[in-house]
């Protein structure tokens, strides 16, 4: 049941004016002009995949099933939680793993292999 929040996929991109210096914002996917999201569920993390992400020196904050979606190892998100007033904005993830399957119902679904990131990014609106 994917009633834990909402995500929105992003990418990294250049978000300075020209002549200016460097500054990463977020870029959130876009289908028509409308910002695209995705209803997700929070996965239980297995104690095989927390041991195998200390052994490459990294950790997993979380794991989330979301419908099949065009998600890359790399990108990134911005997950507002339905029941948090305190972080509207919500909170920002990289993406570390990327795995299309099929639920316990055949329906294809994109399990997102989630790192929390300490220092937020700004969101672009455009």
């Amino acid at each position: 049941m994917m009633d834990s929040g909402i995500i929105t996929l992003c990418n990294l991109e250049d978000g300075a004016q020209q002549g200016d210096m460097p500054k990463p914002v977020l870029v959130p996917l876009k289908k028509d002009d409308e910002v695209i999201t995705w209803q997700f569920e929070e996965r239980r993390i297995s104690f095989s995949r927390q041991y195998e992400a200390m052994g490459v020196n990294s950790r997993v904050d979380m794991v989330a099933r979301i419908w099949r979606a065009p998600a890359r190892i790399g990108m990134y998100v911005v997950i507002t939680d339905y029941e948090d007033q305190e972080h509207p904005e919500g909170d920002q993830y990289r993406i570390d793993n990327v795995q299309h399957t099929l639920n316990s119902d055949g329906l294809k679904v994109t399990d997102l292999t989630l790192y929390r990131l300490e220092d937020l990014y700004d969101v672009s609106s455009g």
